[in-house]
């Protein structure tokens, strides 16, 4: 599997070719890859592979290409790139605009006592990535994104601009990236230059405006991603302590299994201070309730050694938790308890991992000797290791490509022993990928 570090996204071609040609001088010439939606292209940083990839215009377009992409990819961030329709009255044409916060301009659900711009199930308002906003630098402006998939126009704009006061910028794709993202656990930040104003002459304005747009958001775009690598980031900085982690699996254990609320007395300290900690403020009278469950779920753990929870139940019950708790999942709320993804990630990429260190029965599944690799795997991993080879001045030889897999191995990288076995030799892999 081609391992991608970040992924740059934009509905047009024009959208992402000043990207394209910036990551020519930076990094390496960016190649065509075979992609099912829209048009994809990989280059090769010190810090990792970029994909950049169009995604088509709207939101379902973007929701789908994003989804393929990342079911198939792990990056660690995803940014939008672009042009966009001004709403706000103080920004002009050519600003470039950074989202904080993003939501639907056209969803309206206020009947069933939902907020505009809400859709049911899903947060209020989905919130750009700290660590990437604090990152950006220039002239711009950060502020709230809309998404919509019909144009605003001096018809409808007086009420868009009503019922969001502080909205900056419309497009059509944003809005629907950052909810991909937010269910996936991916930070996420839409980058946009203001391409015309809304309700005013847009039509003309776009077509002259486009490739201009285009460039400007693509500088603020590209500075970020090498300012993030040179920094050596791969997302935000671990939020989550190990305790915190811990805190959450059996919270959410004892919510999968129903268990009663006991003894917050009885969970210890370090637990206990996670949980008041990671709770936004306006949750906290919830927090002796959350403790009291993580007490029960370490009771029924003790008493049982075959109860186990999956990775599904426990995102089905965090999402439920903004309900619940009557916040969004935004910035500066329900960031605790994590994704199933991040808890993954800190255990050693496997779920088993997790459920161990509370006491939880493993699932049953394959083992980690007991991966199985395409051919296709094979290649693209030897292919991934040229790349890394020829930027650091290296022979792709077989010891080097040992010394690759365990600095930039996830666990279901084909090892050189393996990759010895499927080809015969050494000599005969690098034959076979071309390298």
């Amino acid at each position: 599997m081609t391992r991608i570090r970040a992924i740059i996204i934009a509905a047009q071609e024009e959208e992402v070719r000043p990207i394209l040609d910036e990551l020519a001088i930076r990094a390496t010439k960016p190649m065509k890859f075979a992609s099912p939606i829209g048009c994809t292209w990989i280059t090769a940083h010190t810090q990792g592979n970029i994909m950049v990839m169009t995604t088509g215009i709207g939101q379902t377009a973007t929701a789908s290409a994003l989804a393929w992409a990342l079911t198939k990819f792990r990056p660690k961030i995803v940014l939008s790139t672009g042009s966009a329709g001004g709403l706000a009255a103080d920004v002009p044409v050519g600003t470039v605009v950074v989202g904080t916060e993003y939501a639907y301009g056209d969803a309206d659900a206020t009947a069933f006592g939902y907020v505009r711009g809400q859709i049911p199930g899903q947060p209020a308002r989905f919130a750009g990535a700290n660590d990437l906003l604090d990152s950006v630098n220039g002239n711009v402006r950060p502020g709230l994104m809309l998404s919509s998939d019909s144009f605003v126009t001096a018809k409808n704009k007086g009420d868009i601009r009503s019922a969001f006061p502080d909205a900056l910028t419309t497009d059509m794709e944003s809005a629907a990236a950052a909810q991909v993202c937010h269910a996936w656990g991916v930070p996420f930040l839409s980058v946009r230059c203001i391409s015309d104003l809304c309700g005013v002459d847009a039509q003309d304005q776009y077509s002259l405006e486009l490739d201009k747009a285009a460039c400007r958001a693509a500088d603020t775009v590209v500075t970020l991603l090498m300012k993030v690598a040179d920094q050596g980031a791969s997302g935000p900085r671990q939020r989550f302590s190990e305790e915190a982690l811990t805190a959450a699996l059996l919270f959410l254990f004892a919510k999968v299994k129903n268990l009663p609320v006991g003894d917050p007395s009885r969970v210890s300290d370090a637990l206990a201070m996670e949980v008041h900690k990671h709770l936004a403020e306006n949750v906290q009278d919830h927090s002796d309730r959350v403790i009291g469950l993580i007490d029960s779920a370490q009771r029924a753990i003790a008493a049982d050694s075959n109860l186990t929870m999956t990775a599904k139940q426990y995102d089905e019950l965090r999402n439920s938790l903004a309900e619940e708790f009557h916040v969004g999942t935004g910035r500066g709320q329900l960031l605790w308890p994590p994704t199933s993804q991040t808890i993954i990630k800190r255990f050693n990429g496997y779920w088993n991992d997790a459920l161990s260190h509370v006491g939880l029965r493993v699932q049953s599944g394959r083992k980690r000797g007991g991966l199985k690799f395409s051919e296709r795997d094979y290649l693209e991993a030897l292919r991934d290791f040229a790349i890394w080879s020829a930027k650091n001045g290296r022979v792709p030889s077989y010891k080097a490509y040992q010394v690759w897999v365990k600095e930039f191995g996830d666990g279901r990288t084909p090892s050189g022993a393996a990759i010895r076995q499927r080809f015969g030799s050494w000599r005969a892999a690098t034959q076979a990928a071309q390298i």
